[in-house]
């Protein structure tokens, strides 16, 4: 049989194939994963925020509920800036281990 991109055989081609497939979508996961859990973050904070404006009754709460307002925009920033370090490792880390997997193909 030819030989595949310098794989020994076609065989050993599709399970190396296969498994950087399957590594491919499981940094795939885990990034949707800290996507989803960051984008939890924000619905969490927004909904206690506008419990918190639909609660207001007066001048004092209000701009107590403006000043929380700020803090949480702040704590957004914060925790979309931790989701993208952590995604950017995910992504580093995926990447290593393609590499590793792909390495010197086997020649015969």
């Amino acid at each position: 049989m030819s030989h595949a991109n310098g794989y020994a055989d076609f065989a050993r081609f599709v399970e190396q194939a296969a498994a950087a497939q399957a590594l491919a979508w499981r940094g795939m996961e885990r990034v949707a994963d800290l996507h989803l859990q960051a984008l939890e973050g924000h619905a969490r904070a927004a909904t206690g925020l506008m419990a918190d404006a639909m609660s207001a009754t007066d001048a004092t709460a209000m701009r107590a509920w403006m000043a929380r307002g700020g803090d949480l925009q702040r704590q957004g920033v914060e925790r979309a800036a931790s989701a993208a370090g952590d995604i950017f490792d995910v992504a580093v880390e995926t990447a290593t281990s393609l590499g590793a997997l792909a390495g010197q193909p086997a020649r015969a």
